[in-house]
């Protein structure tokens, strides 16, 4: 599985790391801990600054002094194997108040030594820091992040967890490199840089001014993440779960536009429709079943973008992918599923065949009804007609497809919500 985009930092220029460090209480090897991950920290204006790979003592001690005069901290993944050979390097990086998590002892992939292999390698790793003044667990960082199920679970059973990360800018000219990083900071960003890249390392102050100046992130130290959630890759979800998991999806839903209902740690209904319009949004398959890549997918995602066509108040209903865009602020504040018309034949209430198609074009709220209103054709709940007889409505059918006589149905639990939110005469744009 291939590491995912994105990146966020926060600023703590309390003399030296290794303070906090003593008074965190890091898991013992014994501990263990499941197959699991941190790809975003806590959802805040803080980004994380964290380097990989190897380098030379003497750039590593350059990078080092840009810190320094920068007074930010950062979380090093070096090889066991390179802690050993250059220990006065390590050390220092540890004495100036940096972390340095575990890599394993050599380069080799993780997903490619047997499970022993991998434990010694932690192992060795874990030791090779300790000699050096450092302390690592539970913070790991598979080589170039290449990690499975398997590797996470040997991991956890000596109390580590895995690093990745939410942005890795990559290579190019520093200004560019570092202009990548900032752009894509979000709230609890994870930014990956590769030290073997001098590119990487000459763009680190741009990258810090950025995100403190530009953005308003400040620095955190990497022991911050122990209070985030990690993705669980032994837990899949779906209707009928219950637990930790299923909270941190429904908070990480509601964060980015998808009414889930209570975060009470049930999945029901509500947020079965809230992940089937994400599942929507994105073109994924419509189960309602939220895998660990689909979780971590969803802890990663911002709210949607639409076209506003100008408005700043809006309705924004997308048949082909059968959802409605509740825009305010010119920003979508609800992303609601629906189900349209699914373009067969019916007979009308005076006899006419007719083809339940849901018009397109550009409309506004005509009229509104509060409660009920039963037709020939259905009761619609709380009805808000945007041209003629076709109304935006709640319903206690709404399936994951078109199935509608072409009136817009939307799940009951955000019927009554929805109506009190729309008045007559907004604007509402439907379209394929």
């Amino acid at each position: 599985m291939r590491p995912i985009r994105r990146a966020s930092f926060a600023a703590s220029l309390v003399a030296i790391q290794l303070a906090s460090l003593l008074t965190f209480a890091a898991p013992s090897a014994s501990a263990g801990l499941p197959p699991s991950e941190w790809v975003v920290g806590q959802h805040r204006k803080i980004a994380y600054l964290t380097f990989e790979g190897a380098v030379g003592p003497k750039r590593l001690l350059s990078l080092l002094d840009r810190l320094e005069t920068k007074r930010a901290r950062a979380a090093f993944f070096l090889p066991g194997s390179w802690i050993d050979r250059h220990k006065p390097a390590a050390r220092k990086l540890v004495r100036a108040g940096h972390f340095l998590g575990n890599r394993g002892y050599s380069k080799a992939s993780f997903t490619e030594l047997a499970s022993e292999d991998v434990s010694s390698s932690i192992s060795r790793a874990e030791q090779a820091i300790q000699n050096v003044g450092g302390s690592s667990a539970p913070f790991l960082r598979a080589p170039r992040g290449e990690r499975d199920g398997r590797v996470l679970q040997v991991a956890g059973s000596l109390g580590y967890r895995s690093v990745l990360w939410t942005a890795r800018p990559g290579s190019g000219k520093p200004g560019a490199v570092a202009a990548r990083a900032v752009r894509s900071a979000q709230l609890g960003s994870i930014i990956s840089l590769d030290l073997s890249k001098s590119s990487n390392r000459r763009a680190v102050p741009r990258i810090i001014d950025g995100l403190r100046r530009r953005r308003g992130f400040s620095l955190a130290p990497l022991t911050r993440l122990a209070n985030a959630h990690p993705i669980r890759w032994d837990v899949t979800v779906r209707a009928g779960s219950s637990g930790p998991e299923v909270t941190y999806l429904q908070d990480q839903l509601k964060r980015t536009s998808y009414p889930a209902g209570s975060s009470d740690g049930n999945f029901g209904y509500a947020t079965q429709q809230a992940v089937y319009a994400f599942e929507k949004v994105f073109k994924l398959t419509r189960d309602g079943v939220v895998t660990p890549a689909q979780m971590m997918q969803i802890a990663l995602e911002q709210r949607p973008t639409v076209r506003t066509r100008g408005y700043k108040t809006m309705i924004n209903i997308d048949v082909s992918r059968q959802v409605v865009f509740e825009v305010r602020n010119g920003k979508v504040k609800h992303t609601i599923p629906m189900s349209s018309g699914n373009e067969e034949q019916y007979t009308s209430e005076d006899g006419t065949t007719r083809t339940a198609h849901t018009p397109r074009g550009d409309f506004s709220i005509e009229r509104k009804i509060e409660g009920e209103r039963v037709s020939h054709l259905g009761t619609l709940y709380n009805p808000l007609y945007f041209v003629g007889g076709y109304a935006l409505h709640g319903s206690e059918s709404v399936p994951t497809y078109p199935a509608s006589h072409g009136c817009v149905r939307l799940p009951m639990y955000v019927s009554k919500p929805f109506y009190d939110r729309h008045e007559i005469g907004e604007f509402v744009w439907v379209h394929d």
